[in-house]
This record gives structure tokens, sequence and C-alpha cells, in this order.
């Protein structure tokens, strides 16, 4: 199925969000950091004997700029059609004291999703201030729910329905307590979705024509210890609450999550557990046939529970890793699970390669079908 290769939830783990491929997922909200100290005045030089460095504005020290790009390649093993895509970031970030910006567009050399307005898009874009402990955003930027990721390239079935790397408009309060044991929180607010997530067609509000997720509530508690100087246990309890204007009817929508991740050393392990009740959508798991004779209507579940677990171990510059996600659309009685071992290897801090099999299968009353059945071979680099 050609639409199941395009994971931006993956493009945001590949394009520099973590130093390599063996710890690729992002620290959860990714708070700015505290502003930086700022540079004594330079002394005249009448011989312009200074490097570029030493002569740059102040307001230079208080910017940053990064990026990166994947070459991702998608093999289908089951007759579909392969592809090779390139996909681009940058990231800028400015402060002036506690406030600044984040501005965050993305590029791939085709559209990722048929209802994306074109090959260019804006990702994150905000202005936040900062009196610690806490953190304000205001703009577009991540729903914070449930595990942010879990370390792939191709995803899972969770951010191919919306529940993952899921820009909104609107509010976050962030805040983080402690460092060997502590907790960090999230409250959000958006007004309306973000329009652009990585959802398949039908699958998420953002794909339907006309409708939209409105006034999302939506909060996160996250407690952590270090257990050793190298072990570290995370806990998550999230839940969120919107409406999903359908046209003509509108629904509304609540989910709870909790999550889990250990890691030491080279080994990590996460799992999660996600109840939606109220439907989303019009017309998934069914998706009907408007041209059928007579026309076969679509239904929409209002039942689904969500599953996520996945283990890995780095040895060297080595990475291998296995990850399960599993959607249960418990009132029609339809069961979709999704296998994808991988093997990672990390050239350095900026250039990895990634090696994914997906096995993603449907199983309903009817029968069981194929969803996808694809290698998927990621070249990684950022700056």
């Amino acid at each position: 199925m050609r639409s199941a290769a395009f994971s931006l939830g993956a493009l945001l783990t590949a394009l520099g969000l973590a130093p390599s491929v063996a710890h690729a997922v992002p620290g959860p909200g990714e708070a700015p950091r505290g502003a930086p100290t700022p540079a004594p005045e330079q002394a005249p030089d009448p011989e312009g004997l200074a490097s570029p460095s030493d002569t740059a504005p102040d307001w230079t020290r208080n910017v940053t700029l990064n990026g990166g790009i994947a070459l991702y390649y998608y093999q289908p093993t089951n007759g579909w059609e392969n592809l090779f895509l390139v996909y681009t970031r940058l990231r800028f970030e400015a402060r002036a004291g506690a406030f600044g910006l984040r501005f965050e567009p993305r590029l791939s050399n085709e559209k990722m999703r048929s209802y994306y307005p074109g090959l260019a898009w804006v990702q994150e874009a905000y202005v936040f201030a900062e009196a610690e402990p806490f953190v304000l955003k205001i703009g577009k930027l991540y729903k914070q729910s449930g595990l942010f990721w879990d370390n792939t390239f191709y995803g899972n079935i969770q951010v191919y329905e919306g529940l993952k790397f899921d820009p909104n408009n609107g509010f976050s309060l962030e805040s983080k307590f402690g460092e060997n044991i502590g907790a960090q929180a999230y409250a959000q607010f958006f007004i309306a979705d973000g329009r652009l997530n990585a959802s398949l067609l039908g699958r998420d509000t953002v794909s339907i024509p006309g409708a939209s997720r409105r006034n999302t509530l939506a909060g996160r508690f996250a407690p952590f210890a270090v257990l050793a100087r190298n072990a570290r246990l995370e806990l998550g309890f999230s839940g969120e609450r919107f409406t999903a204007e359908l046209p003509p009817d509108s629904n509304t929508v609540w989910r709870i999550a909790a999550d889990a991740k250990l890691t030491w050393g080279g080994f990590g392990m996460w799992g999660e557990v996600l109840h939606q009740s109220g439907a989303n959508v019009n017309a998934h798991p069914y998706s009907g046939d408007a041209t059928a004779d007579p026309p076969i209507a679509g239904h929409a579940s209002t039942d689904n529970t969500y599953l996520l677990a996945g283990v890995e171990y780095t040895l060297a510059c080595v990475t291998a890793r296995y990850n399960l996600s599993i959607a249960r659309y418990g009132d029609l009685h339809v069961q979709e699970v999704l296998h994808l071992p991988g093997l990672g290897l990390a050239f350095n801090d900026q250039f990895s390669f990634l090696a994914e099999y997906a096995v993603w299968n449907r199983f309903a009353p009817e029968g069981t079908s194929d969803v996808d059945h694809s290698l998927n071979l990621t070249w990684m680099g950022h700056f």
C-alpha cells in the first residue's frame, strides 16, 4: 500500500532529533534550554585581526540552527509499487532573555499525504516564555499524549491514526521538577488541529474534507527516577478530550493512556496502552464504497484500544530493535497488528543507517488481509 510508506513521525526521529539510531527519541516536550551566558564586551580591534566569531553581533549568540536529511527506500514484498523519498527539515530557534521562538519547516520530494497542500509545510512554529520551572508555549506545537516515540523510522499504527507526532494550534504549559527523581508535566489546550500529521487517509479527522478537531484539552504527568548511573525508569499518565466535527455531526472524543519506559545502558524497553471512546472519523475501519450499487456505507469504531511495545539493544555501533503496535476496534470486532523488527548502524553522531521490515495485517470477521508488507531502508544525516 503506497501511503503506508510515508511516516512523518519517523521523519522527526530521523532528521536530527537524536544523535544516533540507538537513541532516537527526543525528551518529551523538548523544552527550550536555559538562556546562554551573555558574552563580555569585545575590545577594540583596529587592525581587523579578530576572527568572525569574535566580531559576530551579540544577537547571533542567542540563535541556533540545525537540520537534517533522510533518504528513504520503500520496497514492498507483496507486489506493490516501490518508492524512493527524500525528506529534509530545518529548525530555527532564537532567544532574548526568558523569551524566544521556534520555527521548523519541512520539505519532501513528494507530498507526504494527498491532503497536504504541497511539498513544504510547517511542522512547529511557536513563541515561548520561561519562568523556572515553567515554560509557556503559544503557537503550533506537539500534543503530548502517551509515549512520544518508539525509536522507529517506519512508524507504528498509532502515528498512522494521528496519535503520535500530532502538531496542533494552541497553548502548552510545561514544567520539569527534580533531577534524579522528579516529574515532567504538561497542560495543553488547542483551539484547532494542525491539519498536518502522518495519519493515513480517512484514519484521522484532519484528512476528512470539511472535518476538524476543536477545543482539545490534553494533560500528561510523567514521573521518572534515575536508578543507577546509566539506568532510568519513566512512567506516564495522559488524558485528552476534544470535539470531532464530522459533517453533519459532532462527536465528543475521550482518550486516556498509560506508558512506561526503562533504559539500562544499551538496553531499552517501553510499552503503552491507550483507550479511545467516541469516533474521531466517519468511516474507519470500514471505509465503505460509494461507487457500489447500491452504495456501501462506511462504519467508524467508537471503542478503540491501542497497544504499543518495543525492545532494543545497542552493542558498539549496532542496534537491534523490535516494535509491536496493535489497534483494536472493539465494537466492530476488527484488529490490526504491525510487527516491525529493525537493525541500525550508527557511523558517527551525525550519520546512520536503518533497515526495518514491516508486517502489518488486519483481522476482521470477513477474513485476514494485508495492510503492508515491506522492507524499509533509511539513510540519515543531520547537523
